[in-house]
This record gives C-alpha cells, structure tokens and sequence, in this order.
C-alpha cells in the first residue's frame, strides 16, 4: 500500500493541471525520472534513453487511451499491468526469457529500435510505404499497408517513430482489445462500423496475389471469405462489428489472414505446422 501510495504521489507531482491526468510529454518526464531507480536498465546508455522513453511511454498510451484523446488518467495507469510490467525493471536479475518477454526491457527497446532503423533505408528518419513493406518477413499486403498510411499520423506521407511503435505494438499484442480495435479501424474502409463481405473480399484477394506471387497454390477468395464468416459467427449474417470480432476470440487470427501473406499461410497450414512441431 505505501508502494502504491508512492507511485501515485509521484505521479500527481507531474500533473501539474491537478487535472487527474498526464498528457504525453508529462509521462515522458515520469519514466524519464525513474530510469535511474530501475536496476535491470542500469546499461541503458544515455544517447539512447530519449528513444527508450518513446517506446516505453507509446505502450502505456495503447492500451489506456486507444481513443487517441492525448491524456491517461493516474487511476488508469496505477491499475495498470503495464505499470507493473514497467516495475519489473526494478529487479536486478532477470532471466533471458523475462528481458525477451517485457516491452520494457532494454533488449526489447533495443530490438524494436534496431528493426526500425533496418526499414528505414533511405535514413532519413522515417518510414514509408514501400519500406515498411519489409516489416516481419515481408507479408504486409499493399492494400493494407496504404489503408495505414492513410488512417495513421504521417508526415509528408511517412511514418515516424511513435507511429511505428503503435504498429508494433499492436502486431504484438494482436489478441487485445486495443490491438483489435487498431486492427478493425484500418480494415473497416468504408466506415460503417462493420465489415462486409466487400471489404473480407477486398483484402483478402491482395492476400492471394502476394501469396501467388510467392508461389504458393492459389485459394478460392469466396471460400475464405465463408469461412471467416464461420470463424467469427457475427449476429449479424452479412456484417462483423468489432464487437463480433472480441467475441470469437479468433480475431488475431482473422486480422492476420486478411492484412498479412504469411499471416494467412501459417493459418493455412497450421495442421502441417503442428505436426513438425510435434516431431
């Protein structure tokens, strides 16, 4: 309790509104004051600590304002197992499965750091479409990865860091609700609050012309777009509203199929994985 009650002083000393609340920028000076209280952090070199905060404080702002309003309130963030995950840092030792597992660990910051820095070719900074195409092995598919570029903050029509790290975290995080509402945003095209069979169908034949392309044996787009269908089973027969899509608790599985080539393909074949993972 007197943990707690610490936690929450410290963080109302950075509310300087007394509103309750702490916009960005004020969780960035919070983390940025506890960085040196966190032992598993001690090799966190200076020139990378500003890009540490970023990503630190990207994921606190996923999953406790994913209605983008700029602010998360002290309660929320107390209550938090992302705080907790962040606390966990206090411990000296971890294991290699712990630092691997943690969004906040140094290992990771410097993983996901590391992989925007490889996409972003032509080093200016920023990502664009055609590098953020090479994204986990390549499978994002054109239409997907134009329907973010437009629903997303970009600058100039590229991406930027914090932006990226919204994508990152909800590619990690695809079976949350906050990821599936990332997720159903950009597949809901026509903005209706529900897909159609026009926009399963939409997505789905970008799906199987990069998994053409790839040389994989063609699939029916009428019989996939069925099975999701099935998969899901919305109230409504001709429509999946994102609450059908929390419901089914398949929806990681749906998103991957229509945004990803090798999403869809490991789906595909998951009775053939499951056996050469069982040998």
């Amino acid at each position: 309790k007197n943990e707690l009650t610490q936690m929450r002083l410290e963080l109302a000393a950075h509310d300087t509104a007394g509103a309750g609340r702490l916009t960005e920028p004020q969780l960035e000076a919070f983390v940025t004051e506890l960085l040196p209280t966190l032992p598993a952090l001690a090799g966190l070199k200076e020139p990378f600590a500003p890009f540490y905060v970023v990503g630190a404080v990207r994921k606190f702002f996923f999953f406790l304002d994913p209605k983008r309003r700029g602010s998360v309130r002290i309660r929320d963030l107390l209550g938090s197992p992302v705080l907790n995950e962040l606390l966990e840092m206090r411990r000296s030792e971890l294991t290699e499965e712990e630092h691997r597992n943690n969004w906040f660990s140094h290992q990771t910051a410097l993983t996901v750091y590391g992989e925007y820095l490889s996409l972003d070719t032509d080093q200016n900074g920023m990502l664009n479409p055609s590098e953020l195409s090479h994204y986990g092995g390549g499978g994002l598919t054109p239409p997907f990865i134009a329907h973010l570029f437009q629903e997303c903050q970009t600058y100039d029509g590229e991406m930027d860091y914090k932006t990226y790290l919204d994508f990152v975290l909800a590619t990690w995080y695809k079976k949350t609700d906050e990821s599936l509402g990332y997720f159903f945003r950009l597949l809901d095209v026509q903005r209706k609050g529900a897909l159609s069979a026009f926009d399963i169908n939409y997505f789905f034949k970008a799906v199987v012309e990069a998994s053409r392309n790839a040389g994989h044996d063609p699939v029916p787009i009428d019989d996939v777009k069925d099975e999701i269908f099935d998969m899901v089973k919305p109230r409504d027969p001709l429509r999946i509203s994102l609450q059908d899509l929390l419901d089914c608790k398949v929806g990681d599985t749906v998103v991957s199929m229509l945004t990803d080539m090798n999403g869809f393909w490991a789906y595909d074949n998951r009775e053939a994985l499951m056996h050469s993972e069982e040998q």
